[in-house]
């Protein structure tokens, strides 16, 4: 008798362990696989100083930025922002004009910042935000190619800065989400 059951129990046994662990597998899953990553960095630096800003009214500053335009970067875009922050300590009251050019030089978004006379030293910072749901169009910044700085003084030609070495900076960086694997 205790064979039989010795027989009987160890096939049952098994039949059991092989139903009772396995699922149907899916394999599928890695199609839905999606692996994004940020991008982060600096995108422009101009430094002027105050006697530059006195030597002309307009200055105009052309810049080849063919990195958002670029397949890579591109075709993977998903949203991102990008930040600025001016720092002024001249005595004039400026008017920066940031234009995102595509390949044939045409604006397709414009950026504009007023910014006060020192002293005190005057900063401004601001935040643009790209993408779905969060603000201006990604194409914008799919198709910029060039970006041109107008800086416009609209304080006369004479300076009056009582703060050492009076200089101008304008500093940009940008983060953006990229879809790695899709």
């Amino acid at each position: 008798m205790k064979k039989i059951i010795k027989y009987l129990f160890l096939p049952l046994l098994f039949l059991f362990v092989i139903t009772a662990c396995s699922d149907e597998q899916n394999f599928d899953q890695a199609r839905d696989l999606d692996v994004i990553t940020d991008a982060t960095g600096p995108i422009l630096y101009f430094e002027s100083t105050e006697a530059l800003i006195n030597s002309s009214p307009i200055i105009t500053q052309n810049v080849n930025f063919d990195g958002f335009s670029s397949e890579l970067f591109s075709d993977r875009v998903i949203s991102g922002s990008l930040t600025f922050q001016i720092e002024n300590t001249t005595s004039k009251q400026l008017e920066i004009r940031l234009e995102f050019l595509n390949e044939a030089g045409d604006p397709v978004d414009v950026e504009t910042f007023s910014v006060d006379a020192a002293p005190p030293a005057v900063i401004v910072d601001r935040e643009v935000f790209y993408g779905p749901a969060t603000g201006k169009s990604i194409d914008i910044i799919k198709s910029t190619s060039s970006l041109r700085m107008i800086f416009t003084n609209n304080s006369g030609s004479t300076s009056v800065s009582s703060l050492p070495d009076p200089k101008l900076i304008f500093r940009s960086s940008a983060s953006f989400k990229l879809r790695v694997i899709e």
